[in-house]
């Protein structure tokens, strides 16, 4: 197995973003390794591997009534890792909450998400309706 290029590792954050946006929690799980470890935000108790992350993810959705995730600039890929800016879009009733975000993630040589940083602050949060 080799590491995966940077058009896969595009793919695969691109998926992300996507199925996040559809609400499809089995299909985000689904691009972690096993063992994934997850911090988001940064430096909040880690999630680690397929129950836990899913059991977050699962947890993220049910706190609003949709939630979207949209790239806000271009993928940086080094190696079998990358960085990439967003905003997760949060629509609660008439509300929508917006908050600007970096994940940093690590692939294995399967191309699945084995770490993901997220970078982000509550305090930053915004509405905008």
């Amino acid at each position: 197995m080799s590491t995966p290029g940077p058009d896969a590792v595009r793919s695969v954050i691109t998926s992300y973003t996507e199925r996040h946006s559809a609400g499809d929690v089995d299909g985000i799980v689904a691009l972690f390794a096993p063992d994934a470890h997850v911090e988001d935000p940064v430096g909040s108790d880690p999630h680690v591997g397929h129950d836990a992350v899913r059991a977050f993810f699962a947890g993220t959705h049910e706190l609003c009534d949709r939630l979207e995730l949209e790239l806000t600039g271009p993928i940086r890929v080094a190696g079998a890792r990358a960085a990439f800016p967003m905003v997760a879009r949060s629509f609660i009733g008439d509300l929508t909450m917006e908050i600007d975000i970096i994940d940093v993630m690590a692939f294995d040589d399967d191309g699945r998400i084995a770490e993901m940083y997220a970078y982000w602050n509550m305090e930053d949060a915004r509405t905008t309706s």
